[in-house]
């Protein structure tokens, strides 16, 4: 894993009335590469390149093309609930429903190893109903490390479809230290959100959910007449749920190197990634730990007012 560009994406508002902006607010990204002789040698002269198990990047039974499709899937699930927290931060009512949280992967560790399979829809937890990834996560936040819980599913069972319940300890994040997961990879089935007008962010070919945060900034900046950077370069990483909560991601080292490397004055991380981020910060640019997007908008607003 080693640092990526930072983008700061185009995105087009349909016939809703937009703003441009001075300032940035650069999502951040990582390079995960296959390793090679060359990678390992480099790893061990740099400290911007870190070595993984390949099985918690790319589970078994997962092929590097599903990963692919997964990611970017996570991307737009990530996408449409960054657009939400924004809208309903500047007043709009947005609803949003999905069909379920389908597994696409399970970790050779997974407590659910034997549990779950592949294409179990899930739509429980502790029977309280879930619809989409992003409520399964936020749902699983409010639990801690070693709690059990009650996971309720949909299974098709030789064309018969059958609702079952499986009970799992839940461990540690391989990733996030101190977070609570299950052990699997997942996609929402079918979720649908009813915006006020269309918002189209261009993320290419760029995966994964980690971008949500720096998202959510982007909209509502472009959708008041007021430049919340005030010119300033602010770079920032995180997930974001319907909620308006951040969430941690892998590769903060890394992107905190390119935030650097891009000038960035104020860098936006997740609480749980703080204590990895904090010791690279210098006299010209300071990190902030975020817990929710309007925590993010009151950093920002207290730092470019100086």
């Amino acid at each position: 894993m080693s640092p990526g560009p930072p983008y700061q994406w185009e995105i087009e508002y349909g016939d809703a009335e937009n703003f441009d902006f001075e300032g940035n607010l650069y999502q951040l990204t990582v390079r995960r590469d296959e390793a090679n002789a060359l990678i390992y040698a480099w790893s061990y002269v740099s400290n911007s390149v870190d070595l993984y198990p390949r099985e918690v990047i790319l589970p078994k039974g997962v092929s590097p093309e599903e990963l692919s499709q997964i990611s970017i899937q996570n991307m737009k699930t990530s996408e449409n609930v960054a657009i939400a927290v924004a809208l309903k931060y500047l007043g709009y009512d947005i609803t949003s429903k999905g069909d379920g949280v389908s597994v696409v992967g399970i970790l050779d560790d997974s407590p659910v190893k034997d549990k779950l399979k592949r294409g179990d829809l899930l739509n429980s937890i502790n029977n309280d109903e879930i619809s989409s990834a992003s409520e399964f996560i936020a749902m699983l936040r409010t639990y801690d490390i070693g709690d059990t819980v009650k996971i309720g599913l949909i299974r098709d069972v030789e064309g018969n479809l059958k609702n079952l319940e499986i009970e799992t300890k839940l461990i540690e994040h391989v990733e996030y230290e101190g977070e609570p997961m299950v052990g699997f990879l997942a996609t929402t089935v079918n979720e649908r959100f009813d915006f006020p007008f269309e918002i189209d962010i261009k993320t290419g070919n760029v995966g994964g959910p980690s971008a949500g945060l720096m998202m959510a900034l982007n909209v509502y900046n472009n959708l008041i007449p007021e430049d919340i950077t005030n010119s300033l370069v602010i770079a920032g990483t995180g997930t974001i749920e319907i909620d308006g909560s951040v969430g941690p991601v892998g590769g903060v080292k890394q992107k905190v190197i390119a935030a650097k490397r891009a000038g960035a004055e104020l860098i936006l991380v997740p609480t749980a990634n703080f204590e990895e981020a904090k010791p690279m910060e210098t006299d010209s640019t300071n990190i902030v730990a975020i817990d929710s997007f309007e925590e993010a908008l009151q950093v920002i607003s207290e730092y470019s007012s100086r």
